[in-house]
């Protein structure tokens, strides 16, 4: 490796730049990809006890990790971290859940090196004209692309397979493949050949979401953080079904139409299946006036929203003062 006085490091001889909203792990594929070595033969090699695809290593990185990137590329600390998941912390969430179960972040449900859960999503163009995947692919609030104002995917359109780009280098001992990370792992269906295109109230949405989560500030709950902890404890509760407790749905369902239902947990359901409960989620926190027409018109009370929850102080106000 070249040594590189100025920063007194020995330098990847191979190394290459990761792009501002790369994701870690799209980064090292790049990396090892551009050493012609596998990706598990460069860990193995310069990472020793790092596991990279058998646990969630965007989620869960440890310090010794990025030591060992700090010590090889010309990146500071702060490159480093904004690479992983963690990085979100006080914008996306309060604080991050080392365990690795944090609200916003979908699950990948890794089995060994499969991945069970649709947790890495893609933009079809932006994969194919950029050639990586980005960090907010991997969270519960992203569903489109406002630069290229499609749909996010979450699976390959041909076999439905979850997007495990790593696994493209199986299936040759004795030969380094360089595989484009817009290709399926499992049937290699080129994954930007198809894309749908986000209607106008669909952008906007999102532009918003997106707004608030880099600035880190929400004019309703300042913290940007407070503002998604509303939005996805409204959505969780907005996705089941419940005698009891499910005078919301029922009202929504009624306004938007019928919305999906599954047993299983919100962040494991397709991003189709979450998009119209995400949807309706943000018009109810962003719209006062409608939310008051929902309390007055579906009797909505405030202990079906607040049950095991603590609620952010605009949203309990407006039952309070109704």
């Amino acid at each position: 490796m070249p040594y590189i006085s100025s920063l007194q490091k020995n330098i990847w001889a191979c190394y290459v730049s990761p792009y501002k909203d790369e994701l870690f792990t799209s980064w090292y594929m790049r990396l090892s990809q551009s050493h012609m070595v596998k990706s598990h033969s460069f860990g193995k090699y310069y990472f020793r006890n790092q596991n990279f695809w058998n646990r969630d290593i965007d989620n869960m990185p440890a310090q010794e990790l990025k030591n060992i990137i700090y010590n090889n590329s010309p990146l500071n600390y702060e490159d480093i971290e904004n690479m992983f998941l963690t990085s979100y912390q006080y914008f996306l969430f309060e604080k991050h859940n080392p365990l690795g179960i944090t609200s916003g972040i979908l699950p990948l449900g890794i089995q060994h090196r499969k991945r069970k859960n649709k947790g890495l999503l893609y933009c079809p163009i932006c994969l194919k004209t950029k050639g990586y995947y980005k960090k907010q692919w991997r969270l519960s609030i992203s569903y489109i692309c406002c630069e290229c104002q499609i749909l996010l995917e979450d699976s390959c359109p041909n076999c439905d397979s979850s997007i495990c780009f790593h696994r493209l280098e199986l299936g040759t001992k004795t030969t380094v493949l360089i595989p484009a990370l817009n290709i399926c792992s499992n049937c290699k269906h080129d994954l930007s050949q198809t894309f749908t295109k986000a209607n106008n109230e669909e952008i906007i949405t999102q532009t918003k979401i997106d707004n608030i989560l880099k600035q880190g500030y929400s004019e309703k709950t300042h913290y940007s953080f407070s503002y998604f902890y509303l939005l996805l404890n409204v959505a969780n509760l907005m996705s089941r079904k419940n005698d009891t407790w499910g005078r919301l749905r029922k009202a929504c369902e009624i306004e938007f139409g019928p919305l999906p239902e599954k047993h299983n947990n919100f962040n494991t359901w397709s991003i189709h299946e979450r998009f119209p409960i995400i949807s309706a989620s943000c018009k109810i926190i962003d719209d006062q006036d409608f939310l008051r027409y929902m309390i007055s018109e579906y009797n909505l009370r405030l202990s079906e929203f607040n049950r095991d929850r603590k609620l952010v102080y605009f949203f309990e106000n407006i039952f309070k003062n109704f």
